[in-house]
């Protein structure tokens, strides 16, 4: 993968927004008063071996270990599969090269909300890389500008592309997965039939669909199978050619809804690997009559038809929601409950806007890591409501539009690809920085 650059003056905005504007929840499940308890935790006992580190806080924390190649600025950043806040802490870092020589350092943050790098934890000036060699499942969000686009990569290498992002951004899609060797599509999932999702699969056509202008996802790779809501008319409702060429290419289409899985479901069943599984938590609810409490139901052929997913590695869980909005995140739950939507990364629905990622959704699926695909210039979703909220949940937010955590939207823009890494234990989001 290629090194990232940035401009310091975003670093140090960065710094200083980590520990002034951080916060954490503010009902009654938080009797600690930042009033009374401004000091961070302070970082002891740290410890470096073979790839591993380790380290102690005085008082329980959540922590972030951030490390990079020396001279180059912070673009990995590790985080432990808890929940609680812990006094002894350790992670795998998982995005070193042998031999490579990193800096690193340690974000943490207390009960009462203090969060801060400290300079006055003894740290080596250096420490050499050693590359991960197990199992890991990752997920990767492409900055498709306006739109959508994600690849998991299980444990066996196998992928899993999650929307294609619009035809305008088709470029950036193809363009990564050549740059990380991926020539074939164990699943090509569309969430839901609007363009920013599933364009990108399709290309351009001419209006009978006969002649192709600029070949597609569909056109470009092996696919082996289809995945789509469990609505035949969402299919039906997806323009610009998609379901011709799905038909012309013979590729095996199936229909997902919520209890799918790849214990049940062949289109699921790609990878085997001990701890590794798949969930479909909702798909095609858009013709549900019931409602909620202060929530409508749902609309046929839209936000919420979104398939949502839920992928497992051993102690870890992402979910990603599509554009799923309030209404799909009662529907999970209630299915579900709070063990079952409870998740270390979370793709925050429908570009971050305020229609999706409730208090009541955050607080059930607790994430530490929120991953948001946006454009400040071509369609600016995001609202501080929804930014705000993940932080009073301890959650990091990544934006593809300004990729280094929970950088404020007025800050200058870096565009780049948000990549989650995870051995089962360990989470590390690697940054990927590119040109607009």
């Amino acid at each position: 993968m290629g090194r990232v650059r940035t401009w310091p003056i975003v670093f140090l905005a960065l710094a200083l927004g980590l520990i002034l504007a951080s916060g954490c929840t503010d009902d009654d499940s938080n009797p600690f008063d930042p009033a009374q308890d401004q000091d961070p935790p302070v970082v002891t006992s740290f410890a470096y071996a073979d790839g591993v580190v380790t380290w102690t806080t005085n008082e329980p924390a959540l922590c972030v270990v951030e490390y990079t190649p020396v001279g180059e600025d912070f673009y990995h950043y590790a985080y432990e599969s808890n929940e609680t806040r812990e006094t002894s802490h350790g992670a795998t870092l998982l995005g070193m090269e042998d031999g490579e020589e990193y800096a690193v350092r340690v974000r943490s943050m207390d009960r009462a909300c203090n969060e801060a790098y400290l300079t006055d934890v003894e740290l080596p000036a250096s420490i050499t890389g050693t590359s991960f060699t197990g199992d890991t499942m990752t997920l990767s969000m492409i900055d498709v500008g306006w739109g959508l686009s994600m690849v998991l990569t299980s444990p066996s290498g196998g992928h899993m592309m999650i929307d294609a992002g619009s035809n305008n951004h088709l470029d950036d899609v193809l363009t990564f997965l050549d740059d990380h060797g991926i020539d074939a599509l164990e699943v090509a999932a569309v969430t839901h039939h609007h363009a920013d999702h599933y364009g990108g699969y399709v290309g351009e056509t001419d209006d009978q669909c006969a002649t192709i202008v600029e070949p597609g996802v569909l056109d470009l790779y092996s696919i082996g199978n289809v995945v789509v809501p469990d609505e035949v008319n969402i299919v039906s409702a997806m323009g610009g050619c998609f379901l011709y060429k799905v038909n012309y290419y013979n590729f095996p289409v199936t229909f997902v809804k919520q209890g799918d899985s790849s214990f049940n479901t062949d289109a699921l069943r790609w990878d085997m690997t001990p701890g590794f599984s798949i969930q479909v938590l909702s798909g095609g609810v858009g013709m549900q009559s019931v409602g909620y409490e202060g929530i409508e139901p749902a609309e046929p052929n839209g936000n919420n038809d979104s398939v949502v997913y839920k992928f497992n590695f051993h102690d870890v869980s992402y979910i990603t929601m599509g554009d799923a909005e309030f209404f799909v995140e009662h529907y999970v739950i209630d299915y579900y409950g709070r063990q079952g939507v409870n998740a270390d990364l979370l793709q925050v629905a429908h570009h971050a806007s305020d229609d999706a990622t409730s208090p009541y959704w955050l607080s059930n699926v607790l994430p530490r890591i929120g991953l948001i695909s946006n454009a400040m210039v071509e369609a600016p979703l995001e609202k501080e409501i929804v930014l705000n909220a993940l932080r009073r949940y301890d959650a990091d937010y990544f934006v593809t539009d300004r990729i280094f955590p929970n950088t404020d939207r007025n800050a200058p823009p870096n565009y780049g690809n948000l990549i989650a890494i995870t051995d089962g234990e360990t989470v590390e989001v690697l940054l990927e920085e590119h040109d607009w």
